[in-house]
């Protein structure tokens, strides 16, 4: 059936900001009297004209395209530094490093001069309560949270990719619950070209080695049973509601999956959304498809995007699939199942496109570890697990099962547990 509907960032740290934040400068972009006068009637709730523009709910529209862009001259952030003052990294990938900043008050000298602000989206990164018969005003800020995580370009390339990533992001992101599949985003900084995001505890791949695999095996064994129909079908459902919008994410793995745990008890599983789309595609007639720039990442990319003949062909939902399906894989395993069982990163490869990751879960030296996991979590839900992965990971893409029957499939074998949010 078909469906309807690298290493990239690591994001975690407290959620506490440092006693006495140090500001990292954004560079100062304007200080006439004009621009102190526009600043001072902005703050007194009176309308600052940037020229012929379209209105702020006509950019907000569900299936627009504009890039959102962060709107620095209503409300700032300074990203955290160490003792030297040095901006300190959450994380960092191909294109960019992340950092965390603290919500604060806007600043006089970051205040965009018309040339920078022309032609793009000035409108608050979130719909604002405001009537119809006013412009802007202090009502337009947009809800600030705790913590952004800045992510930053990394050099020229880094910028046309974040660039793309966030017109994905700023498409997705202007659907209603969209921030119940994705990660939050506020818009881009044109000073810097960052993508300024929500700020979360970290990703699953966080989540799996901190929270799952540093257990004893049988305590592990009760809480995956607990947690993973239900993150499970979280991520199916934030997977067909990507898809629904005409979006292929285009890298699917654990470390572009964000977290946010708040347990009531100690088996509760994390929310999870989608990050990173700087592979992505949108197939939609607003935005055609270009070939994205960013990349996959092997043990989780479809066999059959990786062959010479697929040099040039774009990631599609049926390949978003088999990573997420891998992904879920990897949530009982503890690991991927091609590591450790090669000898080399070619021979890895070479497993990887064979097409069979369930053939090679007992072998290597996490071998006999996996089929225990994979068996108590059969055992403990009283479902062919195996055979339900089975009905994705095969590398006839003819011979898979659509997104929504995988779902479907799921939530009959496991029954209400599966449907639990």
């Amino acid at each position: 059936m078909g469906i309807d509907g690298s290493p990239r960032l690591h994001d975690s740290g407290a959620m506490t900001p440092p006693s006495t934040p140090t500001r990292e400068a954004h560079g100062k972009l304007g200080s006439s009297s004009s621009l102190r006068d526009s600043f001072d009637s902005l703050r007194r709730g009176n309308s600052i004209s940037y020229g012929h523009r379209p209105s702020i709910d006509e950019k907000e529209k569900p299936g627009s395209t504009e890039p959102r862009v962060f709107p620095h001259w209503s409300t700032d952030y300074d990203i955290e530094v160490d003792h030297k003052g040095r901006k300190k990294p959450l994380g960092s990938g191909a294109w960019s490093k992340v950092y965390r900043a603290t919500p604060c008050l806007p600043k006089l000298d970051g205040l965009a001069p018309m040339s920078l602000t022309s032609g793009v989206d000035m409108t608050p990164p979130v719909t604002p309560v405001r009537s119809r018969d006013t412009s802007l005003s202090k009502t337009d800020v947009p809800h600030m949270p705790s913590a952004y995580a800045i992510k930053e370009p990394s050099g020229r390339t880094a910028q046309r990719v974040l660039g793309g990533e966030c017109r994905i992001l700023s498409y997705l992101s202007r659907f209603p619950d969209a921030e119940k599949y994705i990660v939050p985003f506020y818009g881009q900084d044109m000073r810097t070209e960052s993508l300024v995001l929500g700020l979360m505890d970290g990703t699953l791949e966080d989540w799996i080695q901190k929270e799952m695999n540093e257990l004893p095996e049988e305590s592990r064994a009760t809480k995956l049973a607990e947690v993973f129909p239900i993150l499970a079908s979280q991520l199916l459902d934030g997977f067909l509601w990507i898809t629904q919008k005409r979006c292929t994410h285009g890298d699917l793995k654990p470390a572009n999956i964000l977290v946010s745990s708040s347990p009531t008890t100690p088996t509760s599983p994390p929310h999870a959304v989608f990050t990173d789309f700087s592979s992505s595609i949108l197939t939609t007639s607003l935005d055609p498809s270009k070939k994205p720039v960013g990349g996959g990442t092997y043990d989780y990319l479809d066999p059959t995007l990786m062959t010479k003949a697929s040099a040039t062909t774009l990631p599609t939902p049926e390949t978003d699939l088999w990573g997420l399906a891998i992904t879920l894989l990897v949530v009982v395993l503890g690991a991927s199942p091609y590591h450790r069982v090669a000898s080399s990163e070619v021979m890895k490869r070479e497993i990887i496109k064979q097409g069979d990751p369930l053939a090679w879960l007992g072998q290597g030296d996490n071998g006999g570890r996996n089929m225990l996991r994979l068996r108590a979590l059969e055992k403990a839900l009283a479902w062919d697990v195996t055979r339900w992965f089975r009905a994705v990971l095969v590398k006839d893409v003819s011979g898979r099962v659509g997104a929504g029957e995988w779902r479907d499939q799921l939530e009959q074998g496991v029954g209400k547990k599966g449907s639990k949010m």
